[in-house]
């Protein structure tokens, strides 16, 4: 009997490994494909697509689960748009909102007519590097099924989110990624691209259809937005306060680092002919924001340094060139009138002890304190009275050739949140 080569042996098992792959993927899509729903945005006026994404059903009564931001649009404007769902097969018919969790961006919804087959949520979570399946409609293309593995919550953010290897492209936010059991693990909701995108993991889902069914009266949708948003904001803040923050320095300062891992900080250095002065800039900012609207997002956190320097340069010089680059200052986040008040502004001078050389940094009461021009901004939620949007800037200005600007933005806060926030950040920052 002849022998078989390694390599034609591997080749021949790689083969074989495919078709069993390309086997049960076929099984996946021919087994749960009548559980899978366009979702679509109608304009009442025109009768048409205004917008499109993917949901799933999730029970035998109708439940269908989704993105928020595949829905927002119906939700802030109802009067000029409606919801309905298109089937694998054809059948349409229309939604009805239930219930919603905006920080996780998802939304519970109920068909008028059911469907017969749904999916069961999971209630373990994937191994990293094991196989999971995540289905849509790309692009108005019809249901598809694209395989990718799962590689556990991603980090750097506030929001549990699952690393999945795959492309999740536009129109199927709100699809399922399910398990190789067919049972949900996780729901389409954003990508960066080259094989990175982002689930929502199913628990966050499963507390949802927990929180609809314990709720005993109609759905007031800002009294439950308020309170998520509220309580995120708390989150938050007290993981950024209880955190250690490390200083960095910044020129002859020392700044605020990346404070926990959702913040992440970047830095530039621009020293060219084209500008009289040096300036070294370090940002730092929460990677992801809580969708809203097409015009608004919020829970927001970012703060940026610029350290100013020219040793060649007489102070008036200097300090036109130095109100010329900071006027450009603007909030972190997206928000309308229609949304948010004008801003309110208050502004003044203030003066912070400068630090010694030493091991430990103390009030240097030989040295005359910096002084700065310093602006706190806030803006107002129309909708939600008790958070704003808070700005804040503040400007050295008593050094003939040096300056420091600290800034930062947090959206979505309470007053006392901000009030603890402006507290901590103002004390951190030295300059020796």
């Amino acid at each position: 009997m002849p022998k078989i080569s390694a390599c034609l042996l591997a080749w021949v098992l790689c083969c074989l490994s495919a078709m069993v792959l390309a086997q049960g993927y076929e099984q996946l899509y021919s087994d749960y494909r009548g559980s899978l729903y366009q979702i679509r945005l109608i304009e009442k006026s025109s009768n048409s697509k205004a917008g499109l994404g993917s949901g799933f059903q999730i029970s035998a009564d109708g439940l269908l689960a989704t993105n928020y931001h595949v829905v927002a649009q119906a939700v802030s404007d109802p009067e000029k748009y409606t919801l309905e769902y298109l089937s694998t097969d054809g059948t349409k018919g229309t939604l009805e909102l239930l219930d919603i969790d905006v920080v996780n961006d998802l939304a519970l919804l109920r068909q008028d007519n059911p469907g017969k087959e749904y999916l069961q949520l999971a209630t373990d979570t994937p191994k990293k590097g094991e196989t999971i399946v995540s289905l849509g409609n790309p692009l108005d293309l019809g249901m598809t099924l694209i395989p990718g593995t799962y590689n556990g919550i991603a980090g750097g953010s506030f929001y549990d989110r699952i690393h999945f290897a795959g492309s999740i492209n536009p129109g199927m936010s709100g699809g399922p990624a399910i398990n190789t059991r067919g049972q949900v693990v996780g729901i389409n909701v954003a990508t960066a691209g080259n094989q990175v995108s982002f689930l929502v993991p199913v628990d966050k889902l499963s507390s949802l259809v927990e929180h609809y069914h314990q709720r005993d009266e109609a759905l007031d949708l800002k009294a439950v937005t308020y309170q998520q948003l509220v309580d995120n904001q708390q989150r938050i803040i007290n993981s950024i306060l209880q955190a250690d923050w490390k200083r960095r320095s910044l020129g002859e300062a020392k700044v605020v680092g990346e404070i926990v891992p959702a913040i992440k900080c970047w830095g530039n250095t621009q020293d060219d002919d084209d500008s009289p002065i040096k300036r070294i800039d370090k940002g730092c900012t929460g990677q992801d924001v809580i969708f809203l609207s097409d015009e608004f997002n919020t829970g927001r956190v970012e703060y940026e340094f610029f350290w100013l320097e020219a040793d060649n340069l007489l102070p008036a010089r200097f300090y036109a060139e130095y109100e010329q680059q900071m006027s450009t200052f603007y909030p972190g986040n997206s928000a309308g009138e229609e949304d948010v008040t004008n801003f309110h502004c208050r502004q003044g001078f203030t003066s912070q002890p400068r630090t010694g050389n030493g091991p430990v940094s103390k009030p240097d009461r030989s040295k005359k304190p910096l002084i700065a021009r310093t602006s706190y901004c806030v803006r107002r939620y129309k909708d939600f009275p008790n958070l704003y949007d808070i700005f804040f800037l503040s400007l050295s200005v008593d050094q003939k050739n040096r300056a420091l600007v600290s800034h930062f933005t947090l959206s979505g806060f309470t007053q006392e949140s901000a009030d603890a926030f402006t507290e901590k950040f103002t004390s951190e920052i030295q300059w020796h």
